[in-house]
């Protein structure tokens, strides 16, 4: 089994005295990587190059266009993660009057199992943890 380390729990905050290992130590580096706007980290090239704002992206969509280019970016972000084999995201579009919402659906596929998280305007949300792949 491959064994990634561990590190301080926090998926939506920091829980001390709490440690993520294996798929929920992934799981919270990909919240993390979508929800953290580019440039934000300090550090080298790597920090520099790290996250992708998705909650502020998809707030801001105004065209399909936009919007079918999510799953790209959102592929070519995760994938700069060597622990992470492969990655499906689809783009939903929900109407209710004169609002428009876009719900993104981000399936992820590593060596120690498969994890989904939930995406909107607002928040990045693990909503499946699975184990062996």
């Amino acid at each position: 089994m491959t064994d990634y380390g561990r590190d301080v729990w926090c998926e939506a905050t920091v829980l001390t005295g709490r440690y993520a290992t294996g798929l929920q130590l992934i799981a919270q580096n990909v919240i993390h990587r979508l929800s953290t706007p580019r440039g934000m980290l300090r550090g080298g090239e790597d920090e520099a190059n790290y996250g992708v704002d998705l909650p502020g992206m998809i707030g801001s969509i105004v065209t399909p266009g936009q919007a079918a280019a999510l799953p790209g970016q959102i592929q070519s972000e995760l994938l700069k993660d060597s622990r992470i084999e492969s990655v499906e995201s689809t783009v939903t579009e929900s109407t209710t009057g004169p609002a428009t919402t876009w719900t993104v659906t981000v399936r992820v596929t590593t060596a120690l199992g498969t994890f989904a998280l939930a995406v909107d305007d607002v928040t990045v949300a693990l909503v499946g943890l699975g184990g062996e792949a």
